[in-house]
Formats: C-alpha cells, sequence, structure tokens
C-alpha cells in the first residue's frame, strides 16, 4: 500500500503524464512535418534543376533560357554538376542532391526530408549535450522541438522547399557529423582514445563533404575546428585524426567558394536577372548594407534571442571566477564562428536570411548545452512548481498547435490551387499561350511573415521572387515549366508582384 501511494504522488507530481514520452513528442512533430512536405509541390528552382544545366547558354536560372534536356540518369547528374561548378557555382552537393531528387519524383524526398529533420534534431542534441541518445529527455525534446519549429530563419524556405532544404538542411547534416567528433572527444577524454583505422579516411571524406557544403557552413566549421586544434594541441591530445579531418575541410572549402562559375555568376546576374531591388550598379552601397540588415542579419538575430536565454541564465548564475570553465569554452567558441559569419554576410550583395540557418543551429547547440547544465535546476523547480510548469507546456503546445493548424491551412490551399492550374493548363495544352491566375495565399499567411518577420510558409512575397510564375513569358521559371510538363508557352496574368 505504501508503495502504490509512493507511485501516485510520484505521477502527481509529474508535469507531464507518463505516456507522453519524449518519443511521443519527437512522433507527433515527425508526422506534422511529413504532411506538410507532402503539401509541397516542385516549385521555383527545382523545376530548372530537373534538366541537366548547360552552362554554354546560360544555365537554367536566367530569362530567355533555351530548350533543355530533362535528367534521367546518374551520369546525366554528373554532366550537369560539372557544367554547374564550371559556369555557376561550386555547390555541387546541394545542388546535385537536389537534382537526384528533381529526378526520382517528390515522395522519395519528402520520406527523406523527413529523416533528415529528424537527424537534425538528434544530432544538436549530440553536439551540444555530448550524451547519448538515451539521455534525451522530455525537456530537451520540448527545447529541441521550439527551436527547430519556431527560430530556424526562413523555415520553409530552408527545410521543406526541396531545393532550400538539400542546400541548407542536408548541408547542415555533413557540417554537424564532421564536428561530432571533435565534440565528442572536447566533452568526453575517453572517445577514440585510441583511435580507429578508419577515423582518417573517415574524417577526410566527411571534411570534404562539410566544406564543400554551403558557404556560410563551411566558414563557421572552420572557425570551430581550428580553435578545437587549438585546444586540443594545448592539452597534448592533438590527434592525426583532427589535422587530417581540418586539411579536407579547408580544402572542400576551397573548392567550394573558388570555384570558376562563381564570378561567372555573377557576370549573367548582372546582365540577365530581373532584381528592381538593388541593381548591380548598387552592390556595397549604403542600400546594399541597409538591405542586408532588414533581410538577413536582423531577421537572424531574432531568432537567436529566445535560444540565448537558457545561456545568458547559466552563465548568470556562475560565480564570477568560474565564468571560463569547459561548457562557456564551447559556448563562446559556437556563438563567435556564428556571429562573425552573420557579420560577413554584411558583406554579400543580396544576402538573404536563409545564409543564418548554419550559425543559428550553433546557437541552438549551445542552448543544448547551457540546458544540460541547467538540468538539476530546472528539475527541482519542476518539483517546486508542478502546476506552472504544466501550464507553459499547455501554453507552448497550444501555440504549436494553433500554428500547425494555420500552416496546414495555408499550404493545403495553394496545393489546391496548384493542381487546379496544372489540370486547366493541361485541359488547354494545345494553345500557343496559356494564361493562369497567380496564385494567392490566405491573408493569415502574410500576417504570419509581418509578425514573426521570417517565413514560415507560403507568402504573397516568396510567390513574387520566384515561387510562382510570371506575368512575363520571357521569365525563366514560365519556360522551365512549360518543358518540364510539356506545355507549349504559359504565363500568368496581373502584374509583377515584386517590389523594389
Amino acid at each position: 500500500m505504501a508503495e502504490q501511494n509512493e507511485d501516485r504522488i510520484e505521477r502527481n507530481g509529474a508535469v507531464l503524464p507518463s505516456w507522453l514520452s519524449w518519443q511521443a513528442i519527437l512522433l507527433v512533430v515527425t508526422i506534422v512535418f511529413f504532411l506538410r512536405n507532402m503539401l509541397i509541390p516542385l516549385v521555383s528552382d527545382d523545376i530548372p534543376y530537373a534538366f541537366i544545366w548547360d552552362g554554354a547558354d546560360r544555365g537554367n536560372l536566367l530569362d530567355g533560357v533555351g530548350e533543355r534536356v530533362r535528367i534521367t540518369s546518374f551520369y546525366d547528374i554528373v554532366v550537369s554538376q560539372w557544367s554547374h561548378y564550371f559556369t555557376w557555382g561550386g555547390r555541387i552537393l546541394g545542388i546535385g542532391l537536389t537534382q537526384f531528387f528533381a529526378w526520382q519524383g517528390k515522395l522519395s524526398f519528402n520520406i527523406l526530408n523527413t529523416v533528415a529533420f529528424v537527424a537534425l534534431i538528434f544530432l544538436i542534441f549530440r553536439l551540444g549535450t555530448g550524451e547519448s541518445l538515451k539521455r534525451i529527455n522530455k525537456t530537451y525534446m520540448v527545447w529541441l522541438v521550439i527551436a527547430v519549429w519556431f527560430f530556424l530563419p526562413d523555415p520553409f524556405l530552408t527545410v521543406l522547399w526541396m531545393c532550400g532544404s538539400c542546400v541548407y538542411l542536408w548541408m547542415a547534416l555533413l557540417e554537424g557529423l564532421f564536428l561530432l567528433p571533435y565534440c565528442l572527444k572536447y566533452w568526453h577524454k575517453d572517445f577514440w582514445e585510441t583511435p580507429p583505422r578508419w577515423s582518417i579516411p573517415i574524417m577526410a571524406i566527411s571534411g570534404l563533404a562539410a566544406g564543400w557544403s554551403v558557404e556560410t557552413g563551411a566558414a563557421a566549421v572552420a572557425f570551430i575546428t581550428f580553435f578545437a586544434l587549438v585546444y586540443f594541441w594545448r592539452q597534448g591530445h592533438l590527434d592525426k585524426w583532427m589535422l587530417v579531418g581540418f586539411i579536407f575541410l579547408c580544402v572542400g572549402t576551397l573548392m567550394l567558394t573558388q570555384a570558376p562559375g562563381e564570378m561567372h555568376r555573377l557576370a549573367l546576374q548582372r546582365e540577365f536577372e530581373y532584381n528592381p531591388a538593388l541593381p548591380p550598379e548598387k552592390y556595397w552601397t549604403s542600400l546594399m548594407f541597409l538591405i542586408n540588415f532588414n533581410e538577413c542579419f536582423w531577421p537572424v538575430m531574432k531568432c537567436w534571442l529566445p535560444l540565448l536565454v537558457p545561456v545568458v541564465f547559466y552563465i548568470c548564475r556562475l560565480p564570477s571566477g568560474q565564468r571560463l570553465n569547459k561548457a562557456t569554452m564551447f559556448q563562446g567558441v559556437f556563438f563567435a564562428a556564428a556571429l562573425v559569419v552573420m557579420v560577413i554576410m554584411m558583406f554579400v550583395p543580396m544576402a538573404s536570411a536563409r545564409a543564418g540557418f548554419f550559425p543559428t543551429v550553433c546557437v541552438a547547440i549551445i542552448s543544448l548545452t547551457a540546458l544540460r547544465e541547467l538540468m538539476s535546476v530546472l528539475e527541482c523547480f519542476a518539483k517546486k512548481h508542478v502546476a506552472l510548469c504544466r501550464g507553459a507546456f499547455c501554453l507552448v503546445t497550444a501555440i504549436w498547435l494553433v500554428m500547425v493548424g494555420i500552416l496546414l491551412h495555408v499550404e493545403w490551399n495553394v496545393y489546391e490551387q496548384w493542381n487546379h492550374r496544372i489540370d486547366y493548363i493541361n485541359a488547354h495544352a494545345n494553345q500557343e499561350l496559356v494564361v493562369v491566375h497567380q496564385i494567392d495565399v490566405p491573408p493569415i499567411a502574410d500576417d504570419l511573415e509581418d509578425w514573426f518577420d521570417r517565413c514560415f510558409t507560403w507568402n504573397t512575397e516568396i510567390l513574387a521572387w520566384g515561387a510562382d510564375l510570371e506575368p512575363r513569358m520571357e521569365g525563366s521559371h514560365n519556360i522551365m515549366y512549360a518543358q518540364y510538363y510539356g506545355w507549349k508557352t504559359v504565363m500568368t496574368d496581373g502584374e509583377d508582384r515584386r517590389k523594389p
């Protein structure tokens, strides 16, 4: 009887019911994420990348693009990326992955992208805490869900849109996996105490992939790894696999940033790309810096502020003489890497908030570090204030559910419009020119953009800037969509919604 009473008291004192495990929380989020993937069609650059890149004819993304050949094999992707590297840019891993999924179909992407999203959650936990997945609890999982759902910059464009996800989410996995051995060695001295034989070739491949991923992520990883090498050298624990990994990381970064196509693309964009917001002659002027601050730097900083709350709270609780410890040094290096990258992006023409994806992942990682250090304090607080913690969880859950309802409503609405449009054009495919209505989003979608200053779902701005067809016959997406679906010529009615 006494044991039963103790069990009942323990259950009543728990913040969350026993059946609501961290696995259940993750499962619900995963299902919703998969459903959202299913509602997003191939849009914007997804369609042009379904074709072999024709660098000899200005590529596939500029106005007036000519006839292109569909990708039908791995060989086509290799040929395409060779041309892409020498005539457009060095992101051959992310763009090559986009071309693979454009060839294989959206369903395969929907499934694997959901797996990648869950993997990112686990990876953030492993990097930030150094603990095995067995140590995840409900507190960690709730915070991880909050971080990846609410505080990633432009999540619709970085984890859901196919091309954006391949370039940002999937490349963040490569970058995080490269950092994982360094972080585990930092947290646990006995990790790879006797490095396995395969550690050197694995770190070479991993370093090359992380460096050849995406510019902002590669820069942040290089910054972090450099300071890791300095730390391990001073500790007398610098191993060969660490140096090999860093060397190949640098090689990959050089291959990415020094791609011959980078300058060629810039010249083509200056001549052919329509951009009323920032004409080429305004590059590196006060207008460019103002746009970059408003469109890139400040929106990303606002994502960081909530993630930094546990970090600041943890540091403030430390005695003044103990604020430089193993956890805070780790946090300082990751935060400095994130901040340096965002400052550099101020000098890049037309930098977008998407560039802050991996820097924000770095901030999420250090928030998990703070959470680990504060876990005993949080557990004591939860036992003393059960009702308050339950109320906070219910509030967060209610906000998340309302957000999910809005997102699914908007995405289902746009999904139906896309399908009706395709049916309409197919019914009039014999016409030389088919004019269709522009896609319109429910008003709540634009309100969401205004409230949060980030792209959670479709909105008028991203439709105007490439996600929808254009009211200009020469628009590259109009031409590529027509070739993809076997139409003649297609365009939208109405005025150009791109505003300076």
